[in-house]
């Protein structure tokens, strides 16, 4: 289709286009009768060349030389290439360039090939894969753990596979990762989101609903991943004395982050948790997921998770480069006391400066912004100055909370720190978002 003639795409009006919330496209397009899908897509591909041209298109920016604290990042919006502090990376403890995390992941692949070839249940795992999910699930406080190739893909394996039709009903913090409502809709239980952190309206919930239904699962993750806020754990593990229920904690943004491993474990809650999940490409520096629960659980998810059964697994030198990095974690504590130690200055610092953080306290540290035309226009102002980070929009955050989002990892310096910190100043102050 050619978009400057095409009769429905002319009928689109999506004003200043260069500065628009592109995930509104659709709903542009909708509030003006148009649905046809090809339509929808051109609409979507004019608001990215706009904001091309004006340099805040940001969907296609990569790193030249992979995840690290800096480095040359190359702009989709015909900005160039630029030497940046990079800031969007999960990597908490930097173990992605560990020496002995790279060799460990060399070694497997000389041993055992670059990859499995099918799913765990056709044979897929290997010697490493079964140590893996032993090992995680003694760092998990659980008797077994279960094996994903993605973080995505184990919420969504397993919470569409433990409530399962009408009898099930399901119930999860609104700020929960997509991953996890994906798996709440794919399970076909009724469902319905509580307040964020709020485990008054958690209560109220269950009150109403939960006697109505066989089974309740109720799903929340230990730190949010766009406030870096802790959830509610011990207020909502004590609801299970009054209410009868299931509880899923998706541990991906504080696994390995703390000397207790979890911080179910850190808060003497994971006897109440039936089911603790986490991703293996954070604080492990690799890719997979796993959710460790009872001998049962972890049976029923082997025979109905779909993630489980038709995907091949993680390939054996990503399972040899979580193991390593959970050796470093262990012979190394000092990496964690380095991590927090920065994570303390920086949202010290941005907060002294008039920055709103909001109520977190992880490495994940957002910076609100709560205008998309000021998010954009600083996020480019950003980039020229050598600070890489994910702007954080509409829909994935509602239109008033957008915010940038820094992530810390051990291997940033205190220098890119207060590089980071001079520039978010001045631009903060130029924006009047400070």
């Amino acid at each position: 289709m050619d978009i400057d003639s095409s009769e429905d795409f002319q009928k689109i009006d999506v004003a200043n286009k260069a500065t628009r919330q592109i995930g509104l496209v659709r709903k542009d397009c909708l509030e003006q009768g148009i649905v046809d899908v090809e339509t929808v897509a051109e609409a979507y591909h004019a608001v990215k060349l706009d904001q091309a041209k004006t340099g805040i298109w940001c969907y296609d920016n990569f790193t030249e030389g992979g995840s690290n604290s800096s480095g040359l990042v190359r702009s989709s919006a015909h900005l160039g290439t630029k030497e940046c502090i990079i800031w969007p990376i999960n990597h908490y403890l930097a173990l992605n360039r560990h020496p002995k995390v790279v060799d460990a992941a060399i070694d497997a692949i000389r041993t055992f090939g670059t990859g499995c070839g099918t799913s765990a249940m056709s044979g897929g795992h290997s010697s490493l894969h079964k140590l893996a999910e032993k090992r995680l699930a003694d760092w998990m406080g659980k008797e077994e753990a279960i094996l994903f190739p993605t973080g995505y893909s184990a919420n969504v394996g397993a919470i569409s596979a433990l409530a399962k039709g009408p009898s099930c009903f399901i119930l999860f913090d609104r700020e929960c990762h997509a991953s996890i409502i994906d798996g709440v809709k794919l399970s076909g239980a009724k469902f319905l989101p509580f307040r964020h952190n709020d485990a008054d309206d958690l209560n109220r919930k269950l009150e109403k609903y939960a006697a109505s239904y066989e089974n309740v699962l109720v799903v929340v993750e230990s730190v949010y991943s766009m406030t870096g806020e802790e959830a509610c754990l011990r207020e909502i593990v004590d609801l299970k004395h009054r209410h009868n229920f299931l509880l899923f904690v998706d541990e991906a943004h504080s696994f390995g982050l703390h000397s207790d491993r979890t911080l179910c474990n850190k808060l003497g809650v994971t006897e109440n948790v039936d089911f603790v999940m986490t991703t293996l490409s954070k604080s492990t520096a690799s890719i997979g997921g796993v959710v460790a629960t009872t001998p049962a659980f972890k049976t029923l998810m082997q025979v109905e998770a779909n993630a489980y059964l038709f995907q091949a697994s993680i390939p054996p030198s990503d399972v040899a480069a979580i193991l390593a990095a959970m050796d470093v974690i262990e012979m190394e504590p000092q990496l964690l006391t380095s991590l927090w130690s920065k994570v303390g200055y920086m949202r010290g610092k941005l907060k002294g400066i008039g920055f709103d953080t909001g109520e977190g306290t992880s490495p994940i540290i957002p910076v609100f912004v709560r205008d998309s035309d000021t998010l954009l226009k600083m996020g480019q102002a950003m980039y020229e100055d050598g600070i890489f980070t994910t702007s954080v929009a509409y829909p994935v955050v509602k239109h008033s909370e957008v915010r940038f989002r820094f992530i810390l990892n051990e291997s940033h310096t205190y220098d890119q720190i207060d590089r980071t910190l001079d520039v978010m100043e001045k631009l903060g102050r130029k924006f009047g978002v400070i």
